[in-house]
């Protein structure tokens, strides 16, 4: 009698990403985590800024406070991105620079809003610009690993920027908390992404670092395998 053998391919290993690639990764990482780290704190900002209520049913935040959080938040942002931008890789080298721009007229902007609607209109065109250039670093950055964090984070502004495009009837605590939750969303993303990118990249110096040792000690066994056995000559 025969028996049918499970007809079961091996599983192919995945493949390796190049030297390169993994030292571009690494370097993004720490300019990552400064990311991360920002749009924590700011996301944490507007959860916990002392709101003004009439009643605790009624929560209101005056177009002031918001302008002076979003203004301090866009320009610790731009200069992050500067900084990413020195560490990047080429072919996103600019589109991130370019990120750091479009914070300036978006910064003027909230410095004259005065209403409601005029920060909805500077926070909304920022973040819809923003999110659509993160989209395509990460059409760039597909060969790297882990390249699924900008892509996250091009969502979040982008879902941000329709969200308070057509958002008509909110107020400055509505933009505000809005604007918290996606920068809080895509900052724990890039903490995360940082930190796996710099942890990745160690591992693979230590895997290159630790072949050549085990390479030697396999070929000093094989020599003393192969040493002819020598007759001891003192036995009578």
């Amino acid at each position: 009698m025969s028996t049918d053998e499970p007809r079961t391919e091996p599983t192919q290993p995945r493949p390796e990403a190049p030297p390169q690639v993994i030292a571009e990764a690494k370097a993004l990482g720490s300019p990552m985590i400064v990311r991360g780290i920002l749009g924590v704190a700011f996301g944490f900002a507007t959860v916990f800024w002392p709101r003004d209520a009439a009643s605790p049913k009624h929560l209101s935040m005056g177009v002031d406070i918001v302008d002076i959080l979003s203004i301090s938040y866009l320009v610790l942002f731009a200069l992050t991105l500067v900084y990413q931008g020195l560490r990047s890789p080429l072919n996103v080298r600019t589109a991130v620079f370019g990120q750091a721009v479009i914070t300036i007229p978006a910064i003027v902007f909230l410095f004259l809003a005065e209403q409601p609607a005029e920060l909805r209109a500077a926070l909304s065109i920022w973040a819809l610009l923003h999110g659509l250039i993160e989209l395509w670093n990460y059409r760039q950055l597909k060969s790297h690993p882990m390249a699924s964090d900008f892509l996250i984070a091009a969502a979040c502004h982008v879902l941000l920027g329709v969200i308070l495009m057509f958002g008509d009837g909110f107020g400055a605590l509505w933009i505000l908390g809005f604007t918290g939750v996606a920068t809080l969303i895509a900052g724990v993303i890039f903490i995360i992404g940082g930190y796996s990118r710099i942890s990745r990249a160690k591992q693979v110096v230590a895997a290159k670092d630790s072949s050549p040792a085990e390479a030697g000690t396999a070929e000093t066994s094989d020599a003393e395998d192969d040493e002819p056995d020598t007759p001891d000559h003192h036995q009578r």
